[in-house]
């Protein structure tokens, strides 16, 4: 298990050891520099909701829109959660790209994702995502069906002005492009990947997912998971 180097892109406050965690967010920065964290939380400048957030001063601090700064064939397995689909699809193909650069023969990727299946059919009608006590089954299926998308935050100006500069600035939080199984496998298949396929959460041939697998992303159609292995030649 210690000679394994896998691979947690956005992993936010997910952070077990075993794994190299990598994130580009503010919150993940910020955990660098928790005096400047209580200074931020007593100024009222970011919600107290995010600043209060276990989040790791030992994260690796990387933007995905970039290259990922590992050498080739040198990770036995990716794993990324809610992530992909806040990136422009060109800028996911080419993660897809450095993901199977950097993985090693017969290395694993696997992607989970907000199921655009799901949402189609939560604003038909045939079903609900989540608990029926969520409160946004209180919203009209328009609204919902726009929430889910998240394409912009409809609620900016909630936010405090440093909020809503670093929002501006970076535009991480909202979604790009979303996919449901056929696509992501698509993609997947694409980027060189074999043995594409969805699974279910936590069957996995990765070692350990469990550690960073989270049920609530994936189950009751809050995600689907499309996990692929990459050729031993190529």
């Amino acid at each position: 298990m210690n000679q394994l180097k896998r691979l947690h892109l956005g992993c936010a406050y997910k952070t077990p050891t075993g794994w190299i965690n990598v994130d580009g967010s503010w919150n993940a920065r910020l955990a660098k520099y928790p005096v400047l964290r209580k200074i931020l939380k007593k100024l009222h400048a970011l919600p107290n909701s995010l600043l209060d957030m276990p989040w790791s001063p030992n994260i690796l601090i990387h933007d995905v829109r970039k290259p990922l700064p590992f050498h080739d064939n040198s990770m036995s397995a990716i794993y990324a959660s809610h992530l992909l689909e806040h990136l422009y699809l060109h800028e996911a193909k080419r993660l897809l790209c450095e993901c199977f650069r950097v993985l090693e023969p017969c290395g694993g990727l696997r992607l989970v994702v907000p199921d655009l299946q799901a949402i189609v059919l939560e604003y038909q009608g045939e079903r609900l995502i989540g608990e029926p006590t969520d409160p946004i089954h209180a919203f009209n299926r328009a609204d919902r069906l726009n929430r889910r998308l998240v394409m912009r935050d409809p609620d900016l100006k909630r936010l405090g002005l440093p909020h809503r500069l670093y929002t501006a600035l970076t535009d991480f939080h909202s979604h790009k492009w979303m996919n449901d199984a056929e696509s992501l496998i698509a993609y997947v298949q694409a980027a060189g990947f074999e043995q594409v396929q969805e699974k279910k959460c936590l069957q996995s041939s990765i070692e350990g997912i469990g550690e960073v697998e989270e049920a609530e992303k994936i189950l009751n159609g809050a995600g689907v998971c499309v996990e692929g292995i990459k050729p031993q030649t190529i």
